[in-house]
């Protein structure tokens, strides 16, 4: 898997690498690509998990070669081995292969998710209320849990940790993958082009598959600690300052793919009227007690 190398020093463009060079970085390497500056700190040890956690990138071109149904088990068994809230286990994996419903979730995802129809394994991640109410029902109980908010974002956290397990698994194998919130942005038809009981909910999408060496996809700087990780107390003072440095650094990464270098211009434009009403997103909750969630 080879990574678009970052700066190593501010204003200094760092020289291409092989992949082997890069399965080889260091621990102050790992963190130099992904803060894009050096860090005033080093792991007190390093391990294979570290390194895999803090290499990640999105890969969203893959090589013509199938995930197998054994990778794919074995990715499910790291996610299932997740925590659940209370045990509940509220959540399912949907994986799909078929190609038209690939192009089905792309078309739903819209231009910029083109990618979705080439992956070799698609996995939809779902709240899943079914075996609840099945219990529920057998026993002669009404759910009221299922009329507040907090089950539904029970539903999304633990979704969030589970799709996350599955995806350091999947790139401790080799695999690389990304994920896709796109599959929010109708999820009313998407539940229909999945056939999805009513009381089950798609929540997050994500691709697998071996990456393509000739992807120019490297590790996208995130926030400074500082801005980050707040001990004790939150300081808000800290924001403005760490917020203009890091709009500097990640610049140098959103010119090396010809985008728009701003940051900040990028997220309030994400929150903004156009894109809040682009997609069907703004009618989540509606659909959200559809399925039989009051959301109180």
């Amino acid at each position: 898997m080879t990574e678009q190398p970052l700066r190593r020093c501010q204003g200094t463009p760092a020289p291409r690498e092989t992949a082997a060079a890069v399965e080889q970085r260091t621990p102050a390497e790992r963190l130099h690509a992904r803060y894009g500056r050096e860090a005033d700190w080093q792991p007190p040890e390093w391990n294979e998990t570290l390194d895999v956690l803090l290499r990640h990138r999105s890969v969203r071109r893959y090589l013509d070669r199938e995930v197998s149904d054994e990778t794919v088990r074995t990715v499910i068994a790291a996610a299932q081995s997740a925590s659940t809230s209370s045990n509940q286990q509220i959540i399912s994996a949907l994986v799909i292969r078929d190609q038209h419903k690939k192009d089905a979730v792309a078309e739903i995802g819209g231009p910029f998710q083109k990618h979705i129809r080439h992956a070799p394994a698609l996995i939809i991640w779902l709240v899943d209320f079914r075996r609840a109410r099945h219990l529920a029902d057998a026993a002669g109980r009404e759910p009221v849990g299922l009329d507040y908010l907090d089950i539904a974002l029970v539903g999304a956290c633990d979704a969030g940790i589970h799709a996350q397990n599955a995806l350091v698994a999947a790139e401790s194998l080799g695999l690389g993958g990304v994920f896709l919130g796109s599959v929010r942005n109708d999820s009313g038809q998407l539940a229909q082009v999945l056939e999805l009981p009513e009381d089950v909910i798609p929540f997050v999408g994500m691709e697998l598959g071996h990456p393509d060496p000739q992807e120019e996809a490297g590790i996208k700087p995130r926030l400074p600690q500082e801005s980050f990780l707040h001990f004790e107390t939150y300081d808000a003072d800290a924001v403005p300052e760490q917020l203009a440095a890091y709009e500097a650094t990640l610049a140098e990464y959103y010119r090396d793919y010809d985008m728009d270098p701003s940051w900040g211009r990028r997220l309030v434009s994400r929150l903004g009227e156009k894109a809040t009403f682009a997609t069907q997103r703004h009618k989540l909750a509606d659909f959200l007690r559809s399925r039989g969630l009051g959301l109180k």
